[in-house]
């Protein structure tokens, strides 16, 4: 039996550079946790990402895992303008509304924001729906 639920679109505060007024921007962000072995992050926002390929966090987040980074398998990630950051690949648990599962995430030094991208993340869905004008994500297990 498949399931549905989602998820409101978090707001982030945006000043507009013209008038400096402070509006929020409501981006497509969901709180996971993530563990690895016997370690759990406190729920953090990421960033639902279907231009991104993989799942692709910052370091900060393998470091409070306790992660040896450079451990992991080296991989070169390409982003938008073809600039390359190396990232290592690491499995860990991620935990998500009442759903867990493992994957591989990607991490850098060079990532400032956590990315969930279609291998590791979207592929565990049946769909992911952005629902835009409601700003909200819809998942189908």
């Amino acid at each position: 039996m498949s399931r549905e639920f989602s998820v409101t679109y978090y707001p982030y505060p945006q000043v507009d550079p013209k008038t400096g007024k402070v509006s929020d921007l409501f981006r497509p962000t969901i709180p996971i946790k993530v563990s690895f072995k016997n370690k759990t992050t406190t729920a953090f926002q990421a960033l639902v990402d279907s231009g991104s390929d993989r799942n692709l966090f910052p370091s900060e987040i393998a470091e409070i895992l306790g992660i040896p980074i450079k451990k992991g398998i080296p991989r070169p990630i390409f982003g938008i303008g073809k600039v390359k950051i190396l990232a290592y690949t690491h499995k860990v648990l991620i935990s998500f509304e009442k759903y867990s599962f493992e994957v591989e995430v990607d991490f850098s030094d060079e990532q400032k924001i956590p990315l969930l991208g279609r291998f590791g993340f979207f592929d565990r869905f049946k769909r992911v729906l952005f629902r835009e004008k409601k700003s909200e994500i819809c998942f189908k297990i």
